[in-house]
Protein backbone atom coordinates (compact mmCIF):
# COMPACT_ATOMS: atom_id res chain seq x y z
CA UNK A 1 0.00 0.00 0.00
CA UNK A 2 1.62 3.18 -1.06
CA UNK A 3 2.04 5.98 1.48
CA UNK A 4 -0.97 7.62 -0.10
CA UNK A 5 -3.52 5.54 0.22
CA UNK A 6 -2.14 4.95 3.86
CA UNK A 7 -3.19 8.61 4.81
CA UNK A 8 -6.09 7.91 3.24
CA UNK A 9 -7.43 4.77 5.15
CA UNK A 10 -6.03 6.74 8.08
CA UNK A 11 -7.99 9.83 7.41
CA UNK A 12 -11.08 7.73 6.84
CA UNK A 13 -10.52 6.00 10.15
CA UNK A 14 -10.45 8.68 12.00
CA UNK A 15 -14.02 10.22 10.20
CA UNK A 16 -15.81 6.95 11.20
CA UNK A 17 -14.31 6.84 14.73
CA UNK A 18 -16.07 10.58 15.10
CA UNK A 19 -18.81 9.55 13.35
CA UNK A 20 -20.10 6.43 15.10
CA UNK A 21 -18.76 7.00 18.55
CA UNK A 22 -21.04 10.24 18.92
CA UNK A 23 -24.01 7.57 17.09
CA UNK A 24 -24.08 5.73 20.58
CA UNK A 25 -24.11 7.82 22.85
CA UNK A 26 -27.46 9.08 21.29
CA UNK A 27 -29.04 5.75 20.71
CA UNK A 28 -28.64 4.90 17.21
CA UNK A 29 -29.13 1.83 16.55
CA UNK A 30 -26.93 -1.03 14.90
CA UNK A 31 -28.47 -1.19 11.56
CA UNK A 32 -27.73 2.40 11.41
CA UNK A 33 -24.46 2.12 12.42
CA UNK A 34 -23.45 -0.39 10.30
CA UNK A 35 -25.27 1.60 7.38
CA UNK A 36 -22.85 4.64 8.32
CA UNK A 37 -20.23 2.62 8.64
CA UNK A 38 -21.07 1.30 4.74
CA UNK A 39 -20.72 5.09 3.61
CA UNK A 40 -17.82 5.81 4.85
CA UNK A 41 -16.25 2.61 2.93
CA UNK A 42 -17.91 3.34 0.37
CA UNK A 43 -15.98 6.74 0.73
CA UNK A 44 -12.63 5.28 1.32
CA UNK A 45 -12.59 2.82 -1.14
CA UNK A 46 -13.57 6.02 -3.65
CA UNK A 47 -10.75 7.92 -2.37
CA UNK A 48 -8.24 4.85 -2.48
CA UNK A 49 -10.01 4.47 -6.42
CA UNK A 50 -8.88 7.76 -7.04
CA UNK A 51 -5.23 6.88 -6.40
CA UNK A 52 -5.21 4.65 -8.34
CA UNK A 53 -5.85 1.30 -6.00
CA UNK A 54 -8.24 -1.61 -6.49
CA UNK A 55 -10.13 -2.48 -3.43
CA UNK A 56 -13.48 -1.88 -5.39
CA UNK A 57 -14.69 -3.32 -8.62
CA UNK A 58 -13.57 0.38 -10.17
CA UNK A 59 -14.06 0.84 -14.08
CA UNK A 60 -17.38 2.53 -16.05
CA UNK A 61 -20.53 2.03 -14.23
CA UNK A 62 -22.36 -0.92 -15.83
CA UNK A 63 -24.98 0.54 -18.63
CA UNK A 64 -27.52 -0.70 -16.99
CA UNK A 65 -26.64 0.93 -13.62
CA UNK A 66 -26.70 4.64 -15.12
CA UNK A 67 -28.65 7.33 -12.52
CA UNK A 68 -29.56 3.98 -10.76
CA UNK A 69 -29.01 4.43 -6.87
CA UNK A 70 -30.21 1.78 -4.22
CA UNK A 71 -32.39 3.18 -2.15
CA UNK A 72 -35.49 0.19 -1.18
CA UNK A 73 -35.01 -2.84 0.15
CA UNK A 74 -35.71 -5.74 -2.67
CA UNK A 75 -37.04 -9.22 -2.42
CA UNK A 76 -38.13 -12.08 -4.31
CA UNK A 77 -40.79 -10.23 -7.16
CA UNK A 78 -39.41 -6.97 -6.92
CA UNK A 79 -39.23 -5.51 -10.25
CA UNK A 80 -37.27 -2.15 -11.77
CA UNK A 81 -34.15 -0.55 -12.76
CA UNK A 82 -32.75 -1.01 -9.64
CA UNK A 83 -33.04 -5.00 -10.06
CA UNK A 84 -31.62 -4.26 -13.73
CA UNK A 85 -28.80 -2.55 -11.96
CA UNK A 86 -28.70 -5.35 -8.70
CA UNK A 87 -27.55 -8.18 -11.86
CA UNK A 88 -25.29 -6.00 -13.61
CA UNK A 89 -23.35 -5.39 -10.52
CA UNK A 90 -23.78 -9.28 -8.91
CA UNK A 91 -22.50 -10.51 -12.78
CA UNK A 92 -19.26 -8.53 -12.44
CA UNK A 93 -18.00 -11.37 -10.21
CA UNK A 94 -17.90 -14.74 -11.26
CA UNK A 95 -19.46 -16.25 -8.11
CA UNK A 96 -22.17 -14.11 -7.52
CA UNK A 97 -22.87 -14.30 -11.28
CA UNK A 98 -26.89 -14.33 -11.27
CA UNK A 99 -27.20 -16.95 -14.30
CA UNK A 100 -24.33 -18.29 -16.93
CA UNK A 101 -26.67 -17.97 -19.84
CA UNK A 102 -30.31 -17.13 -20.36
CA UNK A 103 -31.98 -14.48 -18.03
CA UNK A 104 -29.96 -13.29 -15.72
CA UNK A 105 -26.69 -13.82 -17.26
CA UNK A 106 -23.75 -10.78 -18.09
CA UNK A 107 -25.70 -8.84 -21.05
CA UNK A 108 -29.28 -10.48 -20.46
CA UNK A 109 -30.16 -9.21 -17.15
CA UNK A 110 -34.00 -8.17 -16.69
CA UNK A 111 -35.87 -6.33 -14.07
CA UNK A 112 -37.18 -9.38 -12.24
CA UNK A 113 -35.85 -10.30 -8.74
CA UNK A 114 -36.28 -13.73 -8.56
CA UNK A 115 -35.13 -17.02 -6.35
CA UNK A 116 -31.16 -17.10 -9.01
CA UNK A 117 -30.89 -13.20 -8.25
CA UNK A 118 -31.54 -13.88 -4.55
CA UNK A 119 -29.15 -17.05 -4.35
CA UNK A 120 -26.30 -14.78 -5.75
CA UNK A 121 -27.16 -12.21 -3.41
CA UNK A 122 -26.80 -14.50 -0.70
CA UNK A 123 -23.64 -15.44 -1.67
CA UNK A 124 -22.65 -11.74 -2.33
CA UNK A 125 -23.58 -10.65 1.46
CA UNK A 126 -21.41 -14.21 2.72
CA UNK A 127 -18.40 -13.36 0.74
CA UNK A 128 -18.62 -9.14 2.86
CA UNK A 129 -18.87 -11.09 6.06
CA UNK A 130 -22.59 -10.77 6.39
CA UNK A 131 -25.49 -13.56 7.59
CA UNK A 132 -27.16 -13.67 4.20
CA UNK A 133 -30.65 -12.30 3.62
CA UNK A 134 -33.26 -13.20 2.07
CA UNK A 135 -33.34 -9.32 0.80
CA UNK A 136 -31.64 -6.54 -0.26
CA UNK A 137 -31.62 -4.51 2.80
CA UNK A 138 -29.69 -1.20 4.01
CA UNK A 139 -25.75 -2.99 4.35
CA UNK A 140 -26.04 -4.69 1.21
CA UNK A 141 -27.42 -1.30 -0.36
CA UNK A 142 -24.27 0.62 1.00
CA UNK A 143 -22.24 -2.10 -0.23
CA UNK A 144 -23.56 -1.92 -4.05
CA UNK A 145 -23.97 1.91 -3.63
CA UNK A 146 -20.09 1.71 -3.14
CA UNK A 147 -19.43 -0.31 -5.90
CA UNK A 148 -21.33 2.42 -7.73
CA UNK A 149 -19.30 5.39 -6.33
CA UNK A 150 -16.02 3.78 -6.87
CA UNK A 151 -16.58 3.82 -10.71
CA UNK A 152 -17.37 6.31 -13.22
CA UNK A 153 -19.33 7.16 -16.07
CA UNK A 154 -16.56 9.64 -18.07
CA UNK A 155 -17.72 12.52 -16.67
CA UNK A 156 -19.04 14.75 -13.69
CA UNK A 157 -22.32 16.87 -13.51
CA UNK A 158 -22.83 20.41 -12.13
CA UNK A 159 -22.21 20.33 -8.03
CA UNK A 160 -19.48 17.89 -8.39
CA UNK A 161 -20.97 14.68 -7.98
CA UNK A 162 -19.77 12.36 -10.38
CA UNK A 163 -22.23 10.46 -13.07
CA UNK A 164 -23.58 7.68 -11.71
CA UNK A 165 -21.88 7.70 -8.11
CA UNK A 166 -23.74 8.72 -4.63
CA UNK A 167 -22.67 11.55 -2.43
CA UNK A 168 -21.24 10.20 0.92
CA UNK A 169 -21.96 12.15 4.24
CA UNK A 170 -18.83 13.17 5.34
CA UNK A 171 -19.95 15.39 8.30
CA UNK A 172 -23.07 16.63 10.32
CA UNK A 173 -25.81 18.68 9.13
CA UNK A 174 -27.90 18.61 5.53
CA UNK A 175 -25.96 19.17 2.88
CA UNK A 176 -27.58 19.60 -0.58
CA UNK A 177 -26.07 18.65 -4.39
CA UNK A 178 -27.17 18.75 -7.71
CA UNK A 179 -28.20 14.75 -8.47
CA UNK A 180 -26.05 12.41 -10.34
CA UNK A 181 -29.35 12.03 -12.56
CA UNK A 182 -29.91 15.85 -13.03
CA UNK A 183 -31.72 16.25 -16.62
CA UNK A 184 -29.25 17.18 -18.73
CA UNK A 185 -29.90 20.52 -21.15
CA UNK A 186 -32.05 20.10 -23.81
CA UNK A 187 -35.68 21.06 -25.65
CA UNK A 188 -39.04 21.52 -24.26
CA UNK A 189 -42.02 21.87 -26.37
CA UNK A 190 -45.04 24.49 -25.44
CA UNK A 191 -47.95 22.92 -23.63
CA UNK A 192 -45.49 20.19 -22.26
CA UNK A 193 -46.66 18.70 -19.21
CA UNK A 194 -44.43 18.42 -15.99
CA UNK A 195 -40.85 19.17 -17.81
CA UNK A 196 -37.93 17.80 -15.71
CA UNK A 197 -35.95 20.96 -14.87
CA UNK A 198 -33.29 19.70 -11.89
CA UNK A 199 -33.07 17.29 -9.75
CA UNK A 200 -31.61 17.94 -6.20
CA UNK A 201 -30.26 15.53 -3.50
CA UNK A 202 -30.25 15.81 0.07
CA UNK A 203 -28.21 13.91 2.35
CA UNK A 204 -28.17 13.42 5.89
CA UNK A 205 -25.62 13.59 8.07
CA UNK A 206 -26.95 13.71 11.19
CA UNK A 207 -27.90 10.84 13.49
CA UNK A 208 -32.09 11.61 13.00
CA UNK A 209 -34.28 11.77 10.49
CA UNK A 210 -34.56 15.49 9.47
CA UNK A 211 -37.41 17.06 7.37
CA UNK A 212 -37.34 19.78 5.03
CA UNK A 213 -40.43 22.35 5.65
CA UNK A 214 -39.74 25.15 3.47
CA UNK A 215 -37.26 25.05 -0.02
CA UNK A 216 -36.93 28.26 -1.83
CA UNK A 217 -36.25 27.25 -6.04
CA UNK A 218 -35.16 30.20 -8.22
CA UNK A 219 -36.47 30.17 -12.09
CA UNK A 220 -33.22 30.45 -14.34
CA UNK A 221 -32.40 31.18 -17.84
CA UNK A 222 -34.50 33.88 -20.01
CA UNK A 223 -38.02 33.55 -19.69
CA UNK A 224 -41.43 34.86 -17.97
CA UNK A 225 -42.15 34.09 -14.43
CA UNK A 226 -45.51 33.10 -16.45
CA UNK A 227 -43.54 30.51 -18.59
CA UNK A 228 -43.59 28.09 -15.96
CA UNK A 229 -47.78 27.86 -14.98
CA UNK A 230 -47.66 24.90 -12.32
CA UNK A 231 -44.15 23.67 -10.75
CA UNK A 232 -44.29 20.85 -8.42
CA UNK A 233 -41.76 18.48 -6.55
CA UNK A 234 -41.23 15.15 -6.08
CA UNK A 235 -39.46 12.44 -5.06
CA UNK A 236 -39.94 9.76 -7.64
CA UNK A 237 -43.18 9.08 -8.90
CA UNK A 238 -44.76 10.77 -5.47
CA UNK A 239 -46.03 14.03 -5.76
CA UNK A 240 -44.81 15.92 -3.01
CA UNK A 241 -46.57 19.47 -3.43
CA UNK A 242 -49.48 20.87 -4.94
CA UNK A 243 -48.51 24.07 -7.89
CA UNK A 244 -47.04 26.50 -6.96
CA UNK A 245 -46.91 29.77 -8.92
CA UNK A 246 -43.37 31.66 -9.91
CA UNK A 247 -43.14 35.22 -8.23
CA UNK A 248 -40.38 37.45 -8.86
CA UNK A 249 -38.52 34.86 -10.13
CA UNK A 250 -39.12 32.33 -6.92
CA UNK A 251 -41.05 29.44 -6.43
CA UNK A 252 -41.84 28.77 -2.76
CA UNK A 253 -42.71 25.39 -1.66
CA UNK A 254 -44.08 25.23 2.24
CA UNK A 255 -45.51 22.64 4.76
CA UNK A 256 -44.81 22.97 8.14
CA UNK A 257 -45.79 19.29 8.94
CA UNK A 258 -42.99 18.65 6.13
CA UNK A 259 -42.34 18.73 2.16
CA UNK A 260 -40.59 15.89 2.95
CA UNK A 261 -37.95 13.80 5.01
CA UNK A 262 -34.17 13.03 4.76
CA UNK A 263 -33.45 9.43 6.74
CA UNK A 264 -30.22 9.60 9.41
CA UNK A 265 -27.09 8.70 7.26
CA UNK A 266 -29.26 8.63 3.84
CA UNK A 267 -30.30 10.76 1.08
CA UNK A 268 -33.44 12.04 -0.85
CA UNK A 269 -33.48 12.73 -4.47
CA UNK A 270 -36.16 15.68 -5.22
CA UNK A 271 -37.44 16.35 -8.69
CA UNK A 272 -38.45 19.70 -9.85
CA UNK A 273 -40.66 20.05 -12.48
CA UNK A 274 -43.39 22.38 -14.19
CA UNK A 275 -46.07 22.72 -16.69
CA UNK A 276 -45.00 24.80 -19.66
CA UNK A 277 -47.00 27.46 -20.86
CA UNK A 278 -45.11 30.15 -22.98
CA UNK A 279 -43.67 31.05 -26.63
CA UNK A 280 -40.91 29.49 -28.01
CA UNK A 281 -37.26 30.54 -27.87
CA UNK A 282 -37.21 30.64 -23.87
CA UNK A 283 -34.76 28.79 -21.97
CA UNK A 284 -35.88 27.78 -18.06
CA UNK A 285 -34.21 25.91 -15.34
CA UNK A 286 -34.26 25.81 -11.71
CA UNK A 287 -31.98 26.44 -8.50
CA UNK A 288 -31.35 26.82 -5.04
CA UNK A 289 -29.59 29.59 -4.53
CA UNK A 290 -28.20 29.67 -1.14
CA UNK A 291 -28.31 27.33 2.27
CA UNK A 292 -30.95 30.11 3.64
CA UNK A 293 -33.28 28.78 0.80
CA UNK A 294 -33.79 25.35 2.72
CA UNK A 295 -35.36 25.35 5.91
CA UNK A 296 -34.90 22.50 7.94
CA UNK A 297 -34.46 20.60 11.39
CA UNK A 298 -30.91 19.82 10.36
CA UNK A 299 -28.26 20.88 12.27
CA UNK A 300 -26.93 22.47 9.35
CA UNK A 301 -27.34 23.12 5.91
CA UNK A 302 -24.18 22.70 3.49
CA UNK A 303 -23.69 23.18 -0.26
CA UNK A 304 -21.59 25.05 -2.92
CA UNK A 305 -24.15 27.73 -3.80
CA UNK A 306 -25.78 28.20 -5.76
CA UNK A 307 -26.68 25.06 -7.32
CA UNK A 308 -27.67 25.14 -10.72
CA UNK A 309 -29.71 22.44 -12.83
CA UNK A 310 -28.97 22.82 -16.62
CA UNK A 311 -31.11 25.02 -19.06
CA UNK A 312 -33.78 23.69 -21.44
CA UNK A 313 -34.58 25.74 -24.67
CA UNK A 314 -38.37 25.87 -25.08
CA UNK A 315 -40.19 25.30 -28.67
CA UNK A 316 -42.99 25.13 -30.36
CA UNK A 317 -44.09 21.94 -31.46
CA UNK A 318 -47.43 19.65 -31.89
CA UNK A 319 -47.24 16.68 -29.09
CA UNK A 320 -49.80 14.21 -28.53
CA UNK A 321 -52.97 15.08 -26.80
CA UNK A 322 -54.71 12.85 -24.03
CA UNK A 323 -58.13 13.98 -22.55
CA UNK A 324 -59.65 12.18 -20.14
CA UNK A 325 -63.90 12.20 -20.31
CA UNK A 326 -65.59 14.74 -18.36
CA UNK A 327 -65.58 14.89 -14.41
CA UNK A 328 -69.43 13.82 -14.36
CA UNK A 329 -71.19 13.44 -11.25
CA UNK A 330 -70.16 9.99 -9.78
CA UNK A 331 -72.61 6.94 -9.55
CA UNK A 332 -73.52 5.95 -6.13
CA UNK A 333 -73.76 2.81 -4.12
CA UNK A 334 -75.23 2.76 -0.95
CA UNK A 335 -75.94 -0.99 -0.60
CA UNK A 336 -71.97 -2.35 -1.24
CA UNK A 337 -70.90 -5.51 1.26
CA UNK A 338 -67.45 -6.78 1.73
CA UNK A 339 -66.11 -8.17 -2.17
CA UNK A 340 -63.38 -8.32 -4.22
CA UNK A 341 -62.78 -6.75 -7.46
CA UNK A 342 -64.96 -4.04 -7.41
CA UNK A 343 -64.29 -1.04 -9.35
CA UNK A 344 -63.55 2.16 -7.64
CA UNK A 345 -62.59 4.50 -10.69
CA UNK A 346 -62.90 4.32 -14.58
CA UNK A 347 -62.34 6.80 -17.14
CA UNK A 348 -62.18 6.83 -21.16
CA UNK A 349 -59.26 8.28 -22.20
CA UNK A 350 -58.76 9.81 -25.64
CA UNK A 351 -55.24 10.22 -27.30
CA UNK A 352 -54.81 11.99 -30.20
CA UNK A 353 -52.36 12.70 -33.03
CA UNK A 354 -49.73 9.78 -31.89
CA UNK A 355 -49.33 7.09 -29.59
CA UNK A 356 -48.02 7.90 -25.69
CA UNK A 357 -46.15 5.88 -23.40
CA UNK A 358 -48.39 5.60 -20.21
CA UNK A 359 -45.96 6.23 -17.38
CA UNK A 360 -47.54 6.65 -14.05
CA UNK A 361 -51.09 7.44 -12.67
CA UNK A 362 -51.86 8.54 -8.82
CA UNK A 363 -55.01 8.46 -7.53
CA UNK A 364 -56.49 10.23 -4.44
CA UNK A 365 -59.18 8.55 -1.97
CA UNK A 366 -61.36 11.64 -0.64
CA UNK A 367 -64.04 9.62 1.72
CA UNK A 368 -64.78 8.74 5.59
CA UNK A 369 -62.99 4.99 4.95
CA UNK A 370 -60.19 4.14 6.94
CA UNK A 371 -56.93 3.55 4.37
CA UNK A 372 -56.91 -0.07 5.41
CA UNK A 373 -60.88 -0.30 4.45
CA UNK A 374 -59.81 -0.73 0.70
CA UNK A 375 -56.86 -2.88 -0.62
CA UNK A 376 -54.96 -5.04 -3.19
CA UNK A 377 -55.29 -1.96 -6.09
CA UNK A 378 -55.09 -3.10 -9.54
CA UNK A 379 -55.09 -0.93 -12.66
CA UNK A 380 -56.25 -2.15 -16.10
CA UNK A 381 -55.87 -0.65 -19.24
CA UNK A 382 -58.69 -1.99 -21.76
CA UNK A 383 -59.46 -4.56 -19.38
CA UNK A 384 -55.90 -5.67 -19.30
CA UNK A 385 -53.72 -5.22 -15.40
CA UNK A 386 -50.76 -3.34 -16.47
CA UNK A 387 -47.94 -2.67 -13.46
CA UNK A 388 -48.03 -4.87 -10.02
CA UNK A 389 -50.77 -4.29 -7.54
CA UNK A 390 -49.98 -2.18 -4.47
CA UNK A 391 -51.77 -3.46 -1.28
CA UNK A 392 -52.98 -0.43 0.39
CA UNK A 393 -53.39 3.38 0.19
CA UNK A 394 -50.65 5.55 1.20
CA UNK A 395 -50.77 6.16 4.68
CA UNK A 396 -50.09 9.61 4.81
CA UNK A 397 -52.13 11.08 2.36
CA UNK A 398 -54.62 8.43 0.67
CA UNK A 399 -53.12 8.06 -2.62
CA UNK A 400 -52.74 4.75 -4.75
CA UNK A 401 -49.57 5.84 -6.94
CA UNK A 402 -48.88 3.29 -9.82
CA UNK A 403 -45.04 3.73 -11.56
CA UNK A 404 -45.18 2.22 -14.48
CA UNK A 405 -41.70 3.93 -15.73
CA UNK A 406 -40.15 0.73 -15.78
CA UNK A 407 -42.30 -0.64 -18.31
CA UNK A 408 -44.52 1.85 -19.88
CA UNK A 409 -47.68 0.89 -21.24
CA UNK A 410 -48.10 1.89 -25.26
CA UNK A 411 -51.39 3.85 -25.53
CA UNK A 412 -52.03 3.91 -29.63
CA UNK A 413 -54.18 6.80 -30.99
CA UNK A 414 -57.84 6.26 -30.03
CA UNK A 415 -60.26 5.92 -27.00
CA UNK A 416 -58.82 4.00 -24.00
CA UNK A 417 -60.12 2.53 -21.27
CA UNK A 418 -58.26 3.39 -17.71
CA UNK A 419 -59.74 1.50 -14.72
CA UNK A 420 -58.88 0.94 -10.82
CA UNK A 421 -60.26 -1.93 -9.16
CA UNK A 422 -59.75 -2.94 -5.56
CA UNK A 423 -61.16 -5.20 -3.37
CA UNK A 424 -63.48 -4.15 -0.08
CA UNK A 425 -62.51 -5.25 3.45
CA UNK A 426 -64.56 -2.97 5.47
CA UNK A 427 -66.34 0.32 6.01
CA UNK A 428 -69.68 -0.23 7.59
CA UNK A 429 -71.54 3.02 6.85
CA UNK A 430 -68.71 4.60 5.51
CA UNK A 431 -67.97 5.96 2.22
CA UNK A 432 -65.21 6.64 -0.41
CA UNK A 433 -64.42 8.26 -3.62
CA UNK A 434 -61.95 8.22 -6.02
CA UNK A 435 -60.10 11.05 -8.62
CA UNK A 436 -57.17 12.07 -10.41
CA UNK A 437 -57.09 15.11 -8.85
CA UNK A 438 -54.46 17.46 -11.20
CA UNK A 439 -52.99 16.80 -14.33
CA UNK A 440 -49.41 16.46 -12.63
CA UNK A 441 -51.14 13.29 -11.52
CA UNK A 442 -50.82 11.36 -14.51
CA UNK A 443 -48.10 10.97 -16.73
CA UNK A 444 -48.35 10.33 -20.28
CA UNK A 445 -45.12 9.98 -22.97
CA UNK A 446 -44.83 11.40 -26.21
CA UNK A 447 -43.53 8.64 -28.36
CA UNK A 448 -41.86 10.95 -31.16
CA UNK A 449 -41.11 13.70 -28.77
CA UNK A 450 -40.05 12.17 -25.54
CA UNK A 451 -41.81 14.82 -23.55
CA UNK A 452 -44.34 14.20 -20.83
CA UNK A 453 -48.29 15.47 -22.30
CA UNK A 454 -50.29 17.53 -20.31
CA UNK A 455 -53.88 15.79 -20.14
CA UNK A 456 -56.32 17.84 -20.15
CA UNK A 457 -60.37 16.73 -19.71
CA UNK A 458 -63.49 17.05 -21.90
CA UNK A 459 -64.87 19.69 -19.60
CA UNK A 460 -65.24 23.66 -20.22
CA UNK A 461 -64.81 24.17 -16.32
CA UNK A 462 -60.96 24.78 -16.36
CA UNK A 463 -60.91 21.90 -13.60
CA UNK A 464 -59.23 19.34 -14.35
CA UNK A 465 -60.41 16.89 -11.58
CA UNK A 466 -61.65 13.36 -13.20
CA UNK A 467 -63.42 11.79 -10.13
CA UNK A 468 -65.79 8.61 -10.16
CA UNK A 469 -67.64 5.78 -8.18
CA UNK A 470 -69.17 6.92 -4.68
CA UNK A 471 -70.10 3.89 -2.51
Amino acid sequence: MSIKRTIIAAIVGLTLVALVAPGVAQGVTIEELLAQIAQLQAQLNALIAQQGGGATTGGTVPANCVGVTFTRSLVVGSTGSDVKCLQSVLNLSATTRVAALGAGSPGSETSYFGPLTLAAVRTYQAEHGWTPANQVGPLTRGALNATLASSTTGGTTTGGTTGGGVIIPTGSGLTVALASTNPAAGTVILAQGLAPLAKFTFVNGDNAEVKVTNLKVNRTGVSLDATLANVYLFNGAKRLTDAASVSSGLITFNDAAGIFTVPAGGSTTITVAADLAASAGQTVGAAINAAASVTTNASSVNGTFPINGNLMTAATATGAGVEFASSTTPSTNTSLTPQNDYTVWQNSVVVTTRAVDFTRIAFREIGSIKKTDLQNFRLYVDGVQVGSAIANLDADNGYVTFDLSASPKRLEAGTRVIKLMADIIAGSSLNFKFRVSVSADANFVDTQYNVNTAPTTATTSGSFTVADVTS
